[in-house]
């Protein structure tokens, strides 16, 4: 296995914050810091990514930044609040989560989220069964 880059292209991080996993090891864990970016735009990284029937993400946003309304016509979603403060709009609801909180997003029920915080902000995406379709409700 190589050795780590001198710094995250990411977040800019030096190379003492990564993780050295054997060659050929099945990654079944995953710290939070190696998908956490502090980039200047939302950010979408899969998370693991090999699931028959989930679709799991991390979404990064940087404080300020939106994701317009849509909705999945044909799958659940579940957003796991990793880091920051966010407010969701889930059908006529709107709800402020931080980190630990847990939203539901039914199926081809509208939502939209943004960071509302001071700070980037981070959360866990499951959405499943797939394929998962999106459709854009605004731009």
């Amino acid at each position: 296995m190589g050795s780590p880059p001198d710094a995250c292209p990411n977040c800019g991080a030096s190379k003492d914050k990564f993780v050295e996993m054997e060659a050929g090891a099945e990654p079944i864990h995953m710290n939070q810091g190696q998908k956490i970016s502090y980039g200047t735009s939302p950010e979408v990284n899969p998370f693991f990514g090999d699931y028959e029937g989930i679709q799991p993400f991390i979404y990064n946003l940087p404080a300020g930044s939106r994701i317009p309304l849509h909705k999945h016509p044909t799958t659940d979603e579940l957003f796991f609040i990793i880091k920051g403060k966010f407010r969701f709009k889930v059908g006529e609801k709107e709800i402020v989560a931080s980190a630990g909180d847990l939203i539901q997003g039914k199926m081809d029920v509208p939502h939209t989220f943004e960071n509302i915080g001071d700070e980037p902000g981070a959360f866990l995406s499951v959405k499943g069964p797939k394929p998962v379709d999106r459709v854009m409700l605004e731009e």
